[in-house]
């Protein structure tokens, strides 16, 4: 992808899209730096990389309401909130997903200016995976996403998948469930269920991993829709680390 202005990123967290709230956002992915150094170092420092982390900083403005960033935000300090970052919207583009917990959430400012808030967040646990994104808009009836040639899965390795639903709408309990498949073929003939989801009623997110080592390259989403008129808006990336 060439160089771009940051001008269609979006950001999930848990069942919400707070793309539309945040003009900021910041994941800062680390390793301890470790020292050693010994005699034999040729004069020079020898390092290793340490413990890695990550964190999250966002800046926004506030809003309350349903579905809205202080619903969410103003619960959930010091919990655990599963987390999506997009540099550029649309299926087949890059996404960073990991689980994070907030630890830091600031709101309101100067009087006569729009009220603002920032968050701080913190990696939880596993790793931040970077995806390929595989869903991003409206499912309204059961089906498969493109497969995508991720790779094959090593010993060393996991393959993570996050679903994000943001929005349900429709009668008779609407209800979509997800399965992670895998195949060696991109028409995926004898796929291959990796990972099923819980089923999805409301607004929510769930991270799924499977350990390797898996000899299938090629990845995708199941998805079986129930219903009357059912819409899920919903947010998906498929990524292996």
């Amino acid at each position: 992808m060439a160089k771009y202005v940051f001008t269609d990123g979006k950001v999930f967290l848990d069942g919400y899209d707070l793309s539309s709230n945040i003009n900021a956002v910041t994941l800062d992915i680390t390793a301890d730096e470790v020292d050693v150094t010994t005699l034999q170092s040729g004069g020079f420092k020898e390092r290793l990389g340490g413990l890695k982390d990550s964190s999250i900083s966002m800046d926004g403005f506030f809003e309350s309401g349903a579905n809205k960033p202080d619903a969410l935000l103003g619960a959930s300090v010091g919990n655990e909130i599963i987390t999506t970052i997009v540099p550029d919207a649309g299926v087949g583009n890059i996404a960073y997903f990991l689980k994070s917990k907030l630890f830091s959430y600031n709101i309101f400012g100067a009087v006569g200016e729009v009220a603002p808030f920032n968050i701080s967040k913190s990696q939880s646990s596993d790793i931040v995976v970077r995806g390929t994104i595989a869903i991003d808009g409206s499912i309204t009836a059961s089906g498969n996403t493109s497969g995508a040639q991720l790779g094959a899965v090593s010993s060393t390795q996991s393959v993570y998948a996050v679903v994000h639903c943001y929005g349900v709408s429709g009668t008779s309990t609407p209800t979509i469930t997800f399965k992670l498949q895998s195949d060696d073929n991109s028409g995926f003939t004898s796929a291959t269920d990796r990972a099923t989801f819980t089923d999805i009623t409301a607004i929510a997110s769930e991270i799924k991993k499977v350990s390797g080592a898996i000899t299938d390259d090629y990845w995708r989403l199941n998805y079986t829709v129930t219903g009357t008129n059912p819409n899920f808006d919903i947010h998906a990336t498929i990524g292996i680390g």
